[in-house]
């Protein structure tokens, strides 16, 4: 996986309506995601849990993420947002499964 960018996330909901607060903590969660050195705990960095991830989508819904996500052939995973004035959000990612 090349550096990651939140310009590569794909949006699919109009991310400038959002509170300037809910769209710098949506930059950072999935930020530290993909940045993690530990993922659940497991001694693995994001890049060796998740192989070759990509496909990096945000989501402001749980069913649109699974409809969407359903598309790829490769495994998917995800992680949800604390509420953010009432809602929460889904960052999606595409992986080779795991050994």
């Amino acid at each position: 996986m090349q550096e990651f960018r939140f310009k590569d996330v794909e949006l699919t909901f109009n991310f400038k309506k959002l509170p300037i607060c809910d769209q710098d903590y949506l930059r950072t969660m999935t930020y530290e995601k993909v940045k993690e050195r530990s993922v659940r705990h497991s001694g693995l960095p994001f890049i060796k849990y998740y192989p070759n991830a990509s496909n990096f989508t945000l989501f402001r819904d749980e069913t649109t993420m699974i409809n969407y996500m359903a598309e790829f052939a490769a495994e998917y995973s995800n992680t949800v947002s604390h509420l953010l004035h009432g809602k929460k959000y889904w960052f999606a990612w595409t992986h080779n499964k795991r050994k």
